[in-house]
């Protein structure tokens, strides 16, 4: 009997252990300035089920195309007299986010999309709240304006967020145990128009990784009831480290080295196409301390080392911003003493 008994402590305590749930922490989960991660874009997917103790395979979905999301500060850009409140920008599809990020909270105050339509929250709409574990929700009210095209247009909406669902993630990087995943829905009202919009995402994240795993994106307007949806998942494997990406767009690739850097920043880059290309450096205050001189260049291959004396005194994290034609390389390196 008391061999039994051991037995069925073992089956329950490996069953526990395998679907235990963890608690978002802002510790491990807020956003960093600083940061930048890969993902791969892939085909649309469904969200699959709710609920305790769910798997979910992705094992088979097929990348189409690479996103690189990089978190900054928000004073470093042009657009931060507009959203004075933010301290934080996200900018993933050519388009950046301004949240203010302080104790346990993230609020979006913002959005300048790739053609500089702004959008500002007079009323944030809460991204995310501290802690958070299965069965949390949390929900509220937002409101702002949408400046573009020479007018300036109100709207208003709701939010709710809610971890809806845990349990082991597959992907084609590896197998996930003990995911959260949340549930967002934000529903947009514009006065002036009957156009109501409505995005609903789903993102799966888990203990030792800050940023999502996966993520699936619905968006419908009542205009033509068209749906678009959008999904990409982290490009890493497990235990693989991000450090010295190369990143990849259409018409510019470049890498620079090594990271963290002493003496000497090597910043190489290939331009496809001929294009006007300045390298910026800025440090965490936003000040530049670098800029090269803005020239035209031929396609090809061209390495700049840039060294510390022209960097100053300080050490600590820097941003790099490579402009090349109408596409932008953003990176972050760190400078150490040695």
């Amino acid at each position: 009997m008391k061999k039994t008994y051991l037995i069925v402590i073992f089956i329950a305590g490996l069953f526990f252990s395998t679907n235990a749930q963890f608690l978002m922490k802002s510790e491990t989960h807020i956003l960093k300035t600083g940061d930048e991660h890969y993902f791969n874009i892939t085909n649309n997917v469904d969200e699959g089920p709710v609920g305790g103790a769910q798997t979910w395979d992705y094992s088979k979905i097929e990348t189409q195309s690479q996103l690189t999301s990089y978190m900054y500060d928000a004073s470093i850009t042009p657009n931060s007299i507009d959203i004075p409140n933010a301290n934080t920008v996200l900018e993933e599809f050519g388009t950046k986010f301004y949240f203010k990020t302080s104790g346990n909270i993230i609020e979006q105050y913002g959005t300048v999309s790739a053609n500089n339509t702004i959008t500002k929250y007079d009323k944030p709409f809460v991204k995310m709240i501290f802690p958070f574990e299965y069965g949390d929700v949390y929900s509220g009210n937002f409101s702002g304006t949408i400046e573009g095209n020479n007018s300036i247009q109100p709207f208003e909406g709701s939010y709710l967020l809610e971890a809806d669902a845990y349990g082991t993630l597959i992907l084609p990087t590896g197998i996930y145990d003990n995911v959260i995943r949340i549930k967002t829905v934000k529903e947009q009202r514009f006065n002036n128009s009957k156009c109501n919009c409505g995005i609903v995402s789903y993102k799966w994240y888990s203990k030792d990784v800050r940023y999502p795993l996966l993520t699936i994106i619905k968006s419908q307007s009542n205009e033509g009831s068209k749906t678009i949806q959008t999904a990409y998942y982290s490009k890493y494997k497990l235990n693989e480290s991000p450090e010295n990406e190369k990143v990849e767009f259409e018409n510019i690739s470049a890498t620079i080295y090594p990271n963290p850097f002493g003496e000497n920043l090597n910043v190489d880059y290939l331009i496809k196409n001929d294009c006007e290309v300045e390298i910026q450096i800025f440090d965490t205050s936003g000040k530049k301390v670098y800029t090269s001189q803005k020239q035209a260049q031929k396609a090809g291959f061209y390495t700049k080392t840039i060294g510390r004396e022209q960097l100053g005194d300080q050490l600590g994290i820097y941003y790099i911003r490579i402009d090349a034609g109408n596409e932008s390389v953003l990176k972050t390196v760190i400078r150490s003493g040695e």
